[in-house]
């Protein structure tokens, strides 16, 4: 607009130049005000493209099929430019509120194989074919929103619609959701390529099942944890069961190995053992008395200081008597 405006003023001026001296205007005043917007048509010819965008020239409302990219481009002062930007680009549908494109509840609702309506949150990562961006402008969209609006959304939306419908709920909400990623990419490819759009990934980041599924699953999950700790519990005690069985047969050998062993003459030996540490103690008095003929019976052991002591007769009561 500028551009014309300025060619406009400068033919004025020319217009007007041989008649200066009628008009009384100043020549110096006329070439002065030619050279101005000489400059200002001239700054018309020369646009700056920022990184990651590329430009569509419009001249009168047909398309120059020749992308003006990134850095400084000359170009005719009265065509107008469109700047698209080509660095890769998000398109996230989310039933998180603020977090998608859209305000609100923005996920996409599927019929599954089985019958079931669940909701898939979902993120695609997407850029336009900077060498084909003359033709998104003539025949798709004259700006990125408009092609969001006509292209990116319905195209992934019913993708995933038709990917998802083939598998069951159990499917979706299993490992094979992993996969199924890589199969809504397959099938967007093509269409959006169709379209002059190039698809980098496609992330399905939640899957939202009925609530009465959640329910049945989170009591399946309850139980399934419940029946783990009491199987925990079981070999912790089967474990220690084995223990005191070990513990158990371990004691009753023993005391098999002692039972072999023991004879008049072992007994009589410890027998002795223990009457001389009874002999070491200053707080008891005994006396030995065997109970056999071979000398090994138990002893009979008497502490005068913890013997009871006989109670005095009162004499006197006696003697007054």
């Amino acid at each position: 607009m500028l551009a014309v405006v300025s060619l406009g003023l400068i033919i004025l001026g020319l217009l007007i130049f041989p008649f200066s001296k009628k008009l009384h205007i100043p020549k110096t005043f006329l070439i002065l005000f030619i050279v101005v917007f000489l400059a200002v048509f001239a700054s018309q010819s020369i646009v700056v493209i920022d990184a990651g965008e590329v430009g569509v020239q419009i001249f009168f409302g047909k398309v120059i099929r020749r992308p003006l990219q990134s850095g400084p481009n000359f170009k005719i002062p009265l065509v107008q430019v469109v700047k698209y930007p080509t660095r890769l680009r998000e398109y996230t549908m989310s039933s998180m509120k603020q977090e998608g494109e859209k305000i609100g509840d923005d996920s996409i609702k599927v019929r599954t194989f089985d019958g079931l309506e669940i909701k898939i949150d979902s993120t695609v990562w997407w850029k336009i074919d900077k060498e084909k961006i003359y033709d998104i402008y003539e025949n798709i969209a004259k700006n990125t929103a408009e092609l969001k609006q006509k292209v990116v959304r319905p195209v992934i939306r019913t993708a995933i619609r038709d990917i998802c419908s083939n598998y069951t709920m159990k499917e979706l909400y299993s490992a094979e959701r992993q996969n199924i990623g890589g199969y809504i990419k397959k099938k967007l490819k093509p269409l959006m390529e169709n379209k002059n759009v190039l698809i980098g990934e496609v992330l399905i980041r939640n899957v939202k099942l009925p609530a009465k599924v959640e329910e049945s699953i989170e009591n399946k999950l309850k139980k399934q944890q419940e029946a783990e700790a009491m199987e925990a519990k079981k070999q912790i005690a089967q474990k220690e069961a084995e223990i005191k069985e070990i513990e158990a047969k371990g004691l009753a050998r023993a005391q098999e190995i002692i039972k072999k062993n023991l004879s008049p003459e072992y007994l009589q030996h410890e027998a002795i053992q223990a009457y001389k540490d009874l002999a070491k103690s200053q707080s008891s008095t005994f006396i030995i008395m065997p109970t056999t003929d071979n000398g090994t019976g138990m002893p009979l052991i008497l502490n005068p200081k913890n013997s009871p002591v006989p109670e005095k007769k009162n004499t006197e009561n006696t003697t007054n008597k």
